[in-house]
């Protein structure tokens, strides 16, 4: 392998070296507790990266194209307000410099370098296109590393790019609940956040992302349950709600809007699988965000 230039070699170190120090400060601050999950499967990952934090993933065929990345990439720079956040490579999540703040929620941040500095490994998997997956999905797995020896939690974090560009929603609804927020609420279902089975509940993971969605100034999820109409047989229409902020000054009531997607296939059914957001009680149709 050829050796880095020294002025590159100089930078790669240096956004190290950033990173290690956001986890000693921020994780005195952090405020979320990262618990236990029961793995899916044992899993023996070759060609993966061996240690914790957030991945791309590039070498499968779930490998991450190149405008899904960057599509990510900048919802995430939003969401955060980290000006220099990037993937490098290899597929790791770099912060660059965290002294580059342009805005952002605090929240945010707080979730996203808990993830960082965790033990657990995620990784950013492409699914789109995928009748499995309906927006995001989370799956719980655990690896064996050094040869068998250790067992490491692994937190795969399933995204289908295409369906955001077919739900119909208002340009600041949808500017609340694109990839970057999808992908917050899977990487909290691997902190050991979970969602609810009442209708007219929330849930822990979107009451957190909800925070992170005030403190931008974007409408806030209503109920965690999505409303479903049939259209066909193999064909249901899904309403989310939003509560938009009342405007600066009015007193009046908040607003509802809603967010629109239909449901051509029911995916993957199962207690340990995470998904979008859920239209029935049971198996059919199940999704979960």
């Amino acid at each position: 392998m050829a050796e880095l230039r020294p002025k590159r070699a100089k930078s790669h170190l240096r956004l190290k070296m950033n990173n290690r120090m956001l986890c000693r400060m921020l994780m005195l601050a952090a405020s979320y507790t990262v618990l236990s999950v029961p793995c899916v499967s044992a899993a023996t990952l070759r060609d993966r990266p061996k240690v914790s934090g957030v991945w791309f993933e590039r070498r499968s065929d779930s490998a991450i194209t190149k405008k899904h990345e960057w599509l990510l990439a900048l919802s995430l720079r939003r969401i955060t307000g980290y000006a220099d956040l990037q993937f490098a490579s290899d597929g790791s999540l770099s912060l660059g410099n965290p002294s580059e703040q342009a805005g952002g929620s605090a929240e945010a941040r707080r979730i996203l370098m808990t993830a960082i500095c965790s033990s657990s490994l995620f990784v950013i998997e492409d699914f789109s296109g995928s009748r499995s997956v309906t927006f995001g999905q989370a799956v719980p797995e655990q690896f064996r590393v050094d040869r068998g020896v250790g067992i490491s939690q692994l937190w795969r974090l399933r995204l289908d790019f295409d369906d955001f560009q077919q739900m119909e929603a208002p340009s600041d609804v949808r500017a609340a609940f694109d990839e970057g927020f999808t992908f917050f609420h899977e990487l909290l279902h691997g902190l050991g956040y979970k969602d609810v089975s009442g209708y007219q509940e929330l849930g822990a993971c979107e009451e957190i992302v909800n925070r992170v969605r005030s403190e931008l100034g974007l409408p806030v999820r209503i109920r965690y349950f999505g409303e479903a109409w049939r259209v066909t047989e193999r064909l249901t229409s899904v309403r989310l709600g939003f509560r938009s902020h009342p405007a600066h000054g009015n007193s009046s009531r908040s607003e509802t809007r809603y967010l629109f997607f239909l449901l051509k296939e029911s995916p993957e059914c199962s207690a340990d699988v995470w998904a979008l957001t859920r239209v029935d009680r049971r198996c059919q149709p199940d999704y979960r965000d």
